[in-house]
């Protein structure tokens, strides 16, 4: 026998692209549906007063795209750490812009359901409106975390459907023709 060639042997093996699974961020995002709701009820007041506060001031937007790209962001990198992967290009374009369209919509919607809640003529408005900030607020901290992760898993499968085609030719599965 003889001994490996010294280049193959120290060249590094090559690393697999991250392949996402949705269990991965539904789980992420049923903790922090937990963490959500032991905040409200432990502190249904103070909790609902800051998130008021955030969304006065203009601040919430910006506190849930931060958020929802910092749980984005550290859930792939975990992800790929465990998989011993290659972050792609595509994951990354998904992760950084998604989360931030993601929030800006949650705002507008946001914003159309407080104005709605407030030209209806009901009793205790200020209540209404503090639960319809709420409920947006959680709403958009769950999309923001869900949506890229599963944008990125069709897209993932087709571009493995698409590279599965064009790798598996007709005229490779038949045999060649003799005369």
């Amino acid at each position: 026998m003889s001994a490996p060639a010294p280049a193959l042997a120290l060249a590094p093996a090559p690393r697999r692209t991250v392949t996402v699974r949705l269990a991965d961020a539904a789980f992420t995002v049923a903790f922090l549906s937990l963490i959500f709701g032991l905040l409200l009820v432990f502190f249904p007041v103070s909790f609902g007063q800051i998130i008021q506060a955030s969304w006065q001031h203009g601040n919430l937007t910006v506190a849930l795209m931060v958020i929802t790209l910092t749980v984005d962001a550290g859930l792939y990198i975990r992800i790929a750490y465990r998989l011993s992967a290659k972050p792609t290009v595509l994951a990354a374009t998904c992760l950084g812009s998604l989360p931030i369209l993601v929030a800006v919509g949650v705002s507008f919607c946001l914003q159309g359901a407080v104005d709605f809640t407030l030209a209806g003529d009901l009793p205790n408005l200020q209540g209404r409106v503090g639960e319809e900030i709420l409920a947006q607020t959680y709403l958009g901290l769950v999309s923001g975390i869900f949506l890229p992760f599963l944008a990125l898993r069709l897209l993932q499968q087709f571009k493995a459907t698409r590279s599965n085609r064009e790798t598996v030719s007709p005229s490779r599965n038949t045999a060649p023709v003799k005369y």
